[in-house]
């Protein structure tokens, strides 16, 4: 009976010390969502590298934007300037118009003056209008009426010119004292015109002119 009790209390020593032995070998617990101290600090000095480079790469990109949009402004300036400085040329119409212009005024001022020489003197009496004018001789004149104009050869297709008009005419005694302007040319008798003719006289009536053989009035208007 005695080795019987003895055998139980050595099995329930055994069962004992087994379940301690298990308990044992269980890890023990770092308790209930636990993080360890070095990962939080690695955490932070990565948010704070990546703050840094997002930073940076903002501030790389507007710098090009900046330099682009001068470069962008200082040839739209410069196109201006140029723009502004091509402007108070004066085209070859206007050169043309003022150039007509001044061989105008130089006709004019060099224009003789009616009857400077033919005058009489303040003491005389005062002689007639006609006195004052330059005086023409008669044949001329018959020969001029007889010469057809150069509308009416023209008209009759005898002869085939640009349009000739006569701007200035300046008639005077002395043939060196004569001169024309035909389209904005000046011209003096036995000069020839771009056109063709040739400045055969100038008269009182106008200019007559030689072309193919054929000479013409010019009429003054």
């Amino acid at each position: 009976m005695s080795f019987i009790l003895d055998a139980l209390k050595k099995s329930e020593t055994d069962r004992q010390q087994r379940s301690t032995a298990e308990f044992s070998k269980v890890p023990a617990s770092t308790g209930p969502g636990g993080v360890p101290g070095w990962l939080l600090v690695l955490g932070i000095l990565l948010a704070i590298n990546l703050v840094v480079l997002l930073g940076l790469f903002l501030k790389s990109d507007d710098e090009p934007r900046v330099q682009t949009a001068s470069v962008a402004i200082e040839p739209a300036a410069a196109v201006g300037a140029e723009s502004l400085r091509e402007e108070p040329e004066a085209t070859p119409a206007a050169d043309e118009k003022t150039s007509f212009a001044r061989q105008v005024e130089e006709a004019k001022r060099s224009r003789p003056p009616v009857g400077d020489a033919r005058t009489a003197p303040p003491s005389q009496s005062v002689p007639e209008p006609a006195a004052t004018l330059p005086r023409v001789s008669e044949e001329p004149s018959r020969q001029v009426v007889s010469l057809p104009t150069i509308y009416e050869l023209v008209a009759d297709g005898s002869i085939a010119l640009p349009e000739l008009h006569l701007d200035i005419h300046v008639y005077s005694d002395v043939p060196e004292e004569r001169f024309i302007f035909i389209n904005m040319s000046k011209h003096r008798e036995q000069s020839q015109l771009s056109e063709g003719p040739l400045v055969e006289e100038i008269t009182s009536e106008g200019v007559v002119l030689t072309y193919r053989g054929k000479s013409f009035l010019l009429p003054r208007d």
